[in-house]
């Protein structure tokens, strides 16, 4: 298949449906980044999960595996479509919407103090982060827990595509939480999962 120049930083919802469009995919997570997601998010059976930036779902129903009730959104409508027509035998357990967390309204269907868990896998650097940190809080139980699965920029080569978060924008993350961890996905340290717990 063609190689396709990605260039992942700030990109608009067309320029993102260009790429689906031509055979973009974002690798699928293992089964030990699902693993160690599951671990450290403390996932139970029957809560209410959001994935952000969800892509063609592969993690949002991995999710709905688990037995969560999860909603998906991510803001290229062929993503969107692609992952309803991959994932369709969860029912209602898992439903599938565009939206652009920067720039639209909050669903309606997030409703302060319900979710669970919420997920950014490979998303959390392209959205305006101050003010998904302020909803995402909102939106959490109160030992709610936000999950960003992410590189760490000083790891990553000068060319990639994407650069991840320095290690500053990791530290400040902790601020308006109770509890920060971190931990490794990858042998090199530069893929990371970062759980935010109790939102204060």
């Amino acid at each position: 298949m063609k190689r396709l120049n990605v260039v992942h930083e700030r990109q608009t919802p067309e320029y993102w449906n260009r790429l689906y469009k031509a055979g973009y995919r974002v690798n699928e997570p293992e089964a030990f980044e699902r693993q160690m997601f599951r671990n450290y998010a403390t996932v139970k059976s029957g809560m209410l999960a959001v994935d952000v930036g969800c892509g063609r779902g592969h993690m949002s129903a991995a999710m709905a595996k688990w037995g969560l009730m999860v909603l998906a959104y991510d803001f290229s409508v062929v993503a969107i479509e692609d992952a309803l027509a991959s994932h369709a035998d969860y029912g209602d357990q898992l439903s599938f919407v565009r939206h652009d967390f920067d720039s639209d309204a909050i669903p309606p269907e997030l409703v302060p103090g319900t979710v669970d868990i919420i997920s950014c896998r490979h998303s959390f650097e392209f959205l305006d982060q101050a003010r998904f940190l302020g909803d995402a809080r909102r939106w959490l139980t109160s030992t709610g827990v936000l999950q960003i699965t992410t590189h760490r920029a000083r790891r990553m080569p000068p060319t990639a595509a994407h650069q991840g978060l320095r290690d500053e924008e990791i530290e400040g993350l902790r601020k308006g939480w109770r509890d920060m961890t971190t931990y490794g996905l990858d042998g090199g340290d530069s893929l990371i999962g970062i759980v935010l717990r109790g939102p204060r």
